[in-house]
């Protein structure tokens, strides 16, 4: 994979990364976020085989606010006022980080998803049933790490059982983007290197083929 390449593979990553930051503060603020948007990142967590990483979420055009968001925040200037949107999703490259070097976890959360028998029936699920199971695999999981990401929004939609099994299962969907950034090449170093890679690649990805 030469150096275009991988700046490309690296920036839908970490793309999907903020996007699923994006719809967790969207949904801790308001209640609510675009069920297409949500249906294209959670049925990324059944994608077990693909030939380029943006096959992972349905295409590009999913992670069109997180390219965006992506391309502002490496920008000379960053243009996007950042907040817990920049702070969920450090949270979640970390995590991914520390999930890559655990098989055990990682064990656990490919047998749980293939014991749920989603992965070849999800279509056909609804969107709160595949929320709930998602969640009850990151609560199981993820939440366990000494490190537990901190949502904040309104308190009536976060004590919602329905809309926190949202956000658990985007942050499962977030762990994994951050866990497939880094099987592309991505690192910390890199990403403080490689801006103008990185915004470039965000620029060719939103212009499209």
């Amino acid at each position: 994979m030469n150096v275009a390449d991988a700046a490309r593979s690296q920036a839908i990553a970490l793309a999907a990364v903020l996007e699923c930051a994006i719809l967790v503060d969207q949904l801790a603020r308001t209640g609510a976020a675009p069920p297409e948007e949500m249906r294209a990142l959670t049925d990324s967590l059944f994608r077990v085989e693909w030939d380029a990483v943006e096959d992972v979420f349905g295409g590009v055009h999913n992670l069109a606010r997180g390219l965006q968001q992506l391309e502002a925040m490496v920008a000379p200037v960053p243009g996007i006022e950042q907040g817990p949107v920049l702070r969920y999703a450090m949270s979640l490259l970390h995590l991914g980080k520390r999930l890559c070097g655990d098989r055990e976890r990682l064990a656990i959360i490919r047998s749980r998803l293939q014991h749920t028998g989603l992965g070849s029936g999800h279509c056909a699920t609804s969107h709160d049933e595949l929320a709930a199971s998602m969640a009850a695999i990151y609560q199981d999981t993820i939440s366990t790490y000494r490190l537990r990401i901190q949502v904040t929004g309104s308190a009536q939609y976060l004590q919602d059982e329905r809309v926190a099994a949202r956000i658990r299962a985007l942050l499962l969907v977030g762990v994994r983007a951050a866990v497939l950034w880094r099987f592309v090449g991505g690192n910390r170093l890199g990403l403080l290197l490689g801006r103008g890679r990185l915004r470039e690649a965000c620029r060719a990805l939103r212009r499209g083929p």
